[in-house]
Order: structure tokens, then sequence, then C-alpha cells
């Protein structure tokens, strides 16, 4: 199936009519494309779990647009999901669990030389960010930007409010940074990654709130809140955000390519 036409065809095909409208609200074939292949992937993850076939899937949508599934669905599945792509890399993270829909978020970032760092960090990071940033030489400087925003990005997605909080209300502490191996499980279906990506720990996070894995010691009392970050490569990585969930969280990863969606 190589031709571009063909594979939209398929794809929409496993999509109710809503999101196909959707879809075909871009005008550009690539960005069609991309679209459907987000859409499909996380039909195909999702049903890894065993409940509903690809198609079957329903979704809503918050107030600032953050996709859950409906409530019947999550009633019955317990699946939380969040998703991020960038460039050809697209994230898809599921938590499971009965009871309430989990604060999930994570966010995946391309470290690009040509962002000016400077410029975004003074109107988007706190002022002890900065401040710890600075401390840094040049090069440790750009890896903890991006560090910084893929957190932020997924805390803010977690919480379901996007943009509306600001990135600057909130900071980021790395003092207590711990690092292991990120767990990964082979899978057929999936197939197993060769890489080890890095996975950090014990980030808190400054407002009120803290991040923490691994301590159940909580200044929040209505959300306990855990995040992490991960290299994908010197050039990816990624973060997760969950909130509303006490016992300490165990990542593992999965990859796959698109030969198993046709």
């Amino acid at each position: 199936m190589n031709d571009e036409s063909d594979v939209i065809a398929c794809l929409k095909k496993q999509l109710p009519e809503d999101e196909v409208i959707k879809v075909e609200r871009y005008r550009m074939p690539k960005a069609q494309l991309q679209a459907l292949y987000v859409r499909n992937y996380l039909r195909a993850v999702l049903s890894t779990y065993g409940f509903y076939q690809p198609e079957e899937w329903r979704f809503e949508y918050g107030e600032k647009g953050k996709p859950s599934l409906i409530a019947e669905q999550h009633k019955k599945t317990g699946l939380n999901f969040n998703i991020s792509h960038s460039k050809a890399h697209l994230l898809v993270a599921v938590f499971q669990r009965e009871g309430e829909p989990a604060q999930l978020g994570v966010d995946i970032e391309h470290a690009r030389t040509s962002t000016n760092i400077d410029a975004i960090m003074k109107h988007y990071f706190s002022d002890k960010e900065i401040t710890d940033l600075l401390e840094l030489n040049t090069e440790e400087q750009r890896e903890r930007f991006f560090d910084l925003w893929a957190l932020k990005e997924s805390y803010i997605k977690a919480t379901g409010k996007g943009l509306a909080t600001s990135l600057r209300s909130f900071s980021f502490d790395f003092s207590n940074l711990t690092k292991q191996t990120l767990l990964s499980k082979e899978s057929a279906e999936f197939g197993s990654p060769d890489a080890k990506p890095g996975l950090y720990r014990e980030i808190r996070l400054h407002n009120g709130i803290r991040l923490d894995l691994d301590s159940s010691e909580q200044d929040d009392v209505s959300t306990s809140w855990q995040c992490c970050l991960g290299r994908l490569d010197d050039q990816y990585r990624f973060a997760v955000t969950l909130g509303g969930e006490s016992l300490p969280i165990q990542l593992e990863m999965r990859t796959f390519s698109s030969s198993h969606l046709f």
C-alpha cells in the first residue's frame, strides 16, 4: 500500500464520521495523513487491552479540548489516555484503574538547535527555573530547557486546563533527580525497543503540589501528583504527569510501527 490516497482511504474507514470530518478540515494531504495515523494508532493501542475493536472507541472532549473516553467506555475499561506527537514520533500513554478518571498528561519534545531558548524562557519559565538554568553551561541549558518544556506541557495537559494555566506560575526542581532504565516489554504485536531510554524521577513541582514518585508526603490534599521525565535519545525527550493516584507508577514502554495498522 504505497499510494498516499489509498492509505488515507484505508485509515478513514476505521474512524467514525465525526472524526473523519475533523481530519478533512486539514487542507494539506500530508497533514490529513498525520492526523489519520494519530487517531488510528490511538485506537489500535487502546484495543490491545481487549475491550473494543479499534473502530468502536468513542471519545469526548473537555473544555480545553482534552480527549477522553465517553463515560460508558471508561466505566467498563478503566482506561485513561493522553497523546503527544513530534515529527515522526507519537507518544500514547495509557493508565488503567477503576473509578473516577485520572488526570494524565504526556508530552514529547524534539530538542531543536534553532530554538531561541533565552527569549522563550523569560516569558514562560519561573524565576527559580531561570536561575537554575543560568547556573548550567550552554549545552546543559539547552538540554534542561527542553526537559522543562516537556514537563510543563505534560502537567497542564494532565490538569485539562492547557495554556489557561500560566507556565510561569509553577516551577520544577531537579535537585533530587534520580535516574533509572525505563522498563521495556517485549511484545509480538508491538515489537521491543532496542534502546533502553533513561527515566528520571524525583522531580518536584513548587506551587503547593509535589511531583514525587517515591514519597508518600503530598502537599496538595486534593490531588496526589506523580511526574517523570524520559529521554528517547539525544534529540527527543518525553514527560508523563499523573494526578489522582497514590501508588507509585511504574512506566512500561512498547514501540510499534505503522505496519500493524493494515
